[in-house]
């Protein structure tokens, strides 16, 4: 899993999202992607979040060189306020739970 975390220049964050959604169905079909999710912090509006999880480092590793990607990365790097975050999760074990309601 990663968590991607970007803070934008407010008056930049229409702009951002609107290429999100453009290059959010090209993510999606890359091979490996099972996820890729755009999430805004509800009390730091300019604060982003991508939830991503690859089917392996190979797959993040190729996803990152996509020319979409370098396209969108050339694109929005002046509107982030800071530099982007990558916060990568490994699973390290899953086990099933049943809840009663």
């Amino acid at each position: 899993m990663v968590d991607a975390r970007i803070v934008l220049v407010p008056e930049m964050r229409r702009d951002f999202i609107a290429e999100v959604q453009k290059v959010m169905p090209l993510v999606r079909s890359e091979a490996g992607c099972n996820r890729y999710e755009l999430f805004t912090s509800a009390t730091s509006p300019t604060v982003i979040h991508f939830l991503e999880e690859w089917g392996s480092q190979r797959h993040l590793d190729e996803h990152l060189t996509q020319p979409h990607m370098q396209e969108f990365f050339a694109k929005t790097a002046k509107w982030h306020a800071a530099p982007t975050e990558l916060m990568i999760y490994e699973v390290i074990s899953a086990r099933k739970i049943t809840m009663n309601d």
